[in-house]
């Protein structure tokens, strides 16, 4: 599929791929260029946000139960996920709200905490998202480039103390590392990790489109990246991990906290340009949305 097509495709939850194995991705929700585009076409009589309504609005059929106190209030699923994007609430969240519990089930239970955040669905979560950044109420973001790259790490430099983990996307700054709940404590109080990656796949890619035979797992891999443990436990990745629902942590990690074993490059140097490559390849893309656009325009 062409990016072109993706965009026109009214699939707000689907992702353009990049790499032939799904390791590389894009989602429009991910750029400003991509977003504008997608208001654009809004402004232009396209429907597409109906499919994003639509899905809220049945969320208000869902009935859900708080209670604190042993007293419970029935509300649904719609108003909870509106209470916690709120900035006002969601600032004191943890602090207000860690004595009320809820259930998606039935008044009678089972009840959770509220704050343990497994109440939320990621894909849920993600509708309200795009439909804030298609009417304007939310910040619109720099280019990122989503990844699923399963890697295995060792905590520590021990080949005994081996967890899995993975790699969810790239930025300019940085990575985001994807943690199993049942790895978090080792992670969390650990002096490093070392991360078997290869990274000849990312220094072979010159083009945008070479990016499409890219393999970051590939069974040859034998380079490592490490990490310091300080870089798991700093207040920004701490926070984040409050708002985790348990089964999976993610934590930021800047270029300048990753160095390489017997490698001359920084972080920056060779996973910034991948994304430079596939932030400008699809700016080429983005130039034919916009002939399409126009072309269609002057045959109305």
């Amino acid at each position: 599929m062409k990016l072109v097509e993706y965009i026109h495709s009214n699939t707000f939850k689907d992702n353009y791929k990049i790499s032939s194995n799904g390791e590389l991705f894009f989602h429009w929700a991910n750029w400003r260029e991509t977003c504008k585009i997608q208001k654009d076409l809004l402004g232009k009589g396209v429907d597409q946000i109906d499919f994003i309504d639509n899905t809220l609005e049945s969320l208000k059929t869902k009935s859900v139960w708080f209670q604190r106190n042993l007293k419970s209030v029935k509300s649904n699923l719609y108003e909870l996920y509106e209470a916690y994007l709120d900035p006002r609430l969601k600032a004191t969240w943890h602090d207000i709200q860690k004595d009320t519990l809820v259930s998606l089930h039935h008044e009678a239970g089972p009840y959770i905490s509220l704050t343990s955040m497994r109440w939320m669905d990621k894909s849920t979560y993600s509708f309200f998202v795009y439909r804030k950044l298609l009417t304007g109420y939310f910040p619109l973001r720099e280019f990122r480039l989503s990844a699923n790259i399963e890697l295995i790490a060792e905590v520590n430099h021990s080949p005994l103390n081996s967890i899995k983990t993975k790699i969810t996307q790239f930025s300019n700054r940085g990575l985001i590392l994807s943690i199993d709940g049942h790895s978090f404590s080792k992670v969390k109080n650990s002096e490093n990790i070392s991360i078997k990656i290869n990274l000849k796949s990312f220094k072979s890619s010159k083009t945008f489109n070479c990016l499409k035979n890219f393999d970051a797992n590939h069974e040859e891999a034998n380079d490592y990246m490490h990490i310091k443990g300080s870089s798991f436990r700093n207040s920004g990745n701490l926070n984040n991990a409050d708002y985790s629902n348990g089964s999976e942590y993610y934590f930021f990690i800047p270029y300048s906290e990753i160095s390489f074993v017997n490698r001359n490059e920084g972080a920056a140097e060779v996973f910034g340009r991948m994304v430079s490559l596939a932030e400008e390849g699809l700016r080429e893309e983005i130039s034919k949305i916009s002939i399409v656009s126009e072309s269609a325009l002057e045959v109305a």
